[in-house]
């Protein structure tokens, strides 16, 4: 993990009540536990055009696929759905989505939908923990 990722950890962990306690017992496992419920990072999958309507409906879907057949911007997105290689886990499709929601293309909730394809769960392991917090002597880190 990176300096800044280990940062992020240390301050989570001192700024949720619920980690108090496991934290003033140096816990890391527990740690890791409380830290990782809802954790995601982006995957790999590809999606195409059956993809959308699968998951959102057929009335939804085609809306949203027309929204993006008429947007100059998406000219090179449009091939990448057609064969079904749009990687719905990188940040730049699931950021477009969210603006596309503000566009009134899709709703919040199929949004949502499509960009659950791209996202597993990212755990944290009591390794990781134990670095962000601890020097290797048992001292907190700052």
């Amino acid at each position: 993990m990176t300096p800044e990722q280990q940062a992020e950890i240390r301050q989570l962990a001192r700024s949720r009540p619920d980690c108090a306690e496991v934290l003033a017992a140096r816990d890391c496992q527990a740690l890791a536990d409380l830290l990782s419920a809802g954790r995601t990072c982006g995957n790999d999958r590809e999606v195409g055009y059956g993809t959308i309507l699968e998951v959102i409906g057929v009335a939804a879907g085609n809306g949203l696929i027309d929204f993006i057949q008429d947007q100059p911007d998406m000219r090179h997105v449009r091939p990448l759905l057609e064969q079904g290689r749009l990687r719905i886990g990188s940040t730049l499709v699931q950021s477009s989505l969210q603006a596309f929601v503000v566009a009134g293309a899709v709703t919040q909730a199929n949004a949502d939908a499509l960009c659950a394809l791209g996202l597993q769960p990212d755990p944290l392991t009591t390794q990781q923990v134990a670095e962000a917090l601890f020097h290797p002597d048992g001292s907190e880190k700052e």
